[in-house]
């Protein structure tokens, strides 16, 4: 028996996709997106035997950006883009939402302290005044005391000072 090959293509598709998870009644819709890959085959009439071609150049799959979902953080901000050769497995990416934390009104009975540490004689004060927000009805008595505690305590400093001078002197 005289032994003839015969020559097909084979043909492979892979799959790249992204689940959605988190985002309640707002969740994406599955990002979906596929590239198909040939190669030649070689069949053996007699034995059946099969020699595989190479497949065909490496492709890739964009990189996909998570949806923006008002009120929703995504844990991964971009799926990047990803090269992949016949031989590939099928990809599979899942981005989870996490619902954004909701922001807090400032309690005014507690100022916030300055982010820069205040160096002595500085007007502290008006850094507690420049963060007063309009509608939380604090009185500037407050920060007259605030201001009058400031002072006191650096008097205070002062004065240590000046009762160990007295004290030196004796």
């Amino acid at each position: 028996m005289k032994h003839q090959n015969i020559q097909s293509t084979e043909a492979k598709t892979v799959t790249e996709t992204i689940h959605y998870q988190g985002a309640g009644n707002q969740t994406p819709a599955d990002n979906t997106a596929q590239v198909t890959f040939t190669r030649q085959v070689s069949t053996d009439t007699v034995t059946g035997e099969k020699t595989y071609g190479s497949w065909s150049a490496d492709q890739s799959f964009a990189a996909v950006t998570s949806p923006v979902i008002k009120g929703y953080t995504p844990d991964q901000a971009e799926i990047g883009a990803q090269t992949v050769s016949g031989d590939a497995s099928d990809l599979d990416f899942t981005v989870i939402y996490t619902k954004d934390a909701p922001t807090k009104p400032v309690n005014p009975s507690q100022p916030t302290t300055p982010a820069k540490p205040v160096q002595a004689g500085q007007a502290a004060a008006t850094n507690f005044v420049d963060q007063r927000l309009p509608q939380t009805g604090e009185t500037d008595q407050q920060h007259m005391t605030l201001s009058g505690l400031l002072l006191l305590a650096m008097s205070s400093v002062l004065g240590l000072f000046g009762m160990t001078k007295r004290q030196r002197k004796e």
